[in-house]
């Protein structure tokens, strides 16, 4: 099955969802639908990009549960969502923190059992209209993940949604939402993993994170694609006042790997601690494109990327820092380094206008 409207309306039925969330995934494949692919030459945000050999009519958008996933590392958790191929996922949390009010479950059944919630927050971050990869991503997202943690809560041990897939030519959208209340405190990881090293996929992820007044969030995001995945994969965090948040991007997979982060410091005395670690063999290329945006006064962020490439492996960097004209006492950081290994390996980095 190719990207079509029809295929929208099966995916939306499947897992069962309310019609404003079909609404929104047939507006978003319109917008898909009339935009043309980046052009590398032309727009600023995808120069040094090659897309040569990128077809998406080569995949399709669903997917059956196919092959045995890894367990995951982790065992000291309290909460884990599983996710094969488009199929709906599987979740579990511990009651204790579900009487308290912490929901944790498929971003389908979010949107029927939390509409309040989840149609308020869906795509404010990440919306369709940025580039042709988060059209398709909010027009067959599929599946997902639903995180909030209410007022004052506090998690002592990590939740985990894991992504699994094991079909070649398939295209792998998911999907992570969460709100920290007010005071929470909580750390989240996605697991972003293949089956086979050789699987051709196309991953293109979107996470949105919204951190209100004093809440604490630690997030990790661990991308293990195959080494035939093309990735577009968006994350952006909004932060509240006195809002702290912690973030670690782990990429080893993928041909061609762009993520773009983009923190928000929208409320007085936030701050933003952004770590990246990559690691490339072969012909690997990896793309990554930041922005901290100050916009309240006094505030924070440190941003290092590290990685090591070999063979005929490559990166490019693009960070941007702005400071709005409100934002007077805030301070901020930002470094790339690389490790060449003997082997060959080509980075590069600039910081865009």
């Amino acid at each position: 099955m190719a990207f079509t409207k029809s295929a929208v309306e099966e995916l939306s039925a499947l897992h069962g969802e309310p019609e404003w969330l079909r609404a929104r995934r047939l507006e978003s494949f319109g917008i898909f639908d009339a935009m043309s692919l980046p052009d590398t030459k032309r727009q600023e945000d995808w120069r040094q990009v090659d897309l040569k050999g990128l077809d998406l009519n080569a995949y399709a958008p669903c997917q059956q549960p196919n092959g045995t996933a890894p367990a995951t590392a982790a065992t000291d958790i309290t909460g884990m969502l599983r996710q094969r191929g488009t199929s709906p996922p599987s979740s579990d949390l511990d009651p204790v923190l579900a009487g308290q009010g912490v929901v944790f479950m498929p971003l389908a059944r979010a949107a029927r059992e939390r509409p309040d919630l989840v149609e308020r927050y869906l795509f404010s971050g990440v919306k369709p209209e940025r580039d042709k990869f988060a059209a398709l991503h909010a027009a067959l997202f599929s599946g997902g993940t639903f995180l909030y943690v209410p007022d004052g809560v506090v998690v002592e041990r990590p939740l985990i949604s894991q992504y699994w897939s094991a079909d070649s030519s398939a295209a792998v959208l998911p999907h992570s939402l969460v709100i920290a209340g007010k005071g929470s405190q909580f750390q989240y990881v996605d697991e972003f993993l293949s089956a086979e090293r050789e699987s051709a996929l196309l991953a293109s992820g979107s996470t949105e994170v919204f951190l209100e007044e004093g809440a604490n969030v630690g997030y990790v995001a661990l991308q293990h694609w195959s080494n035939r995945t093309w990735q577009f994969a968006n994350q952006r965090f909004h932060l509240g006042r006195d809002a702290q948040l912690r973030m670690v991007d782990v990429a080893l997979g993928g041909h061609f790997a762009r993520l773009r982060v983009e923190a928000m410091l929208n409320g007085a005395g936030s701050s933003a601690d952004l770590r990246g670690l990559f690691f490339g063999t072969g012909d690997q290329a990896f793309d990554f494109r930041t922005l901290q945006d100050h916009i309240a006064p006094k505030t924070t962020s440190d941003l290092l990327f590290k990685g090591a490439l070999r063979d005929r492996a490559k990166s490019v960097y693009v960070g941007v820092v702005r400071v709005e004209a409100e934002a007077h006492g805030s301070s901020s950081n930002q470094a790339n380094r690389n490790l060449l290994l003997p082997r060959g390996g080509r980075a590069g980095a600039g910081r865009a206008n």
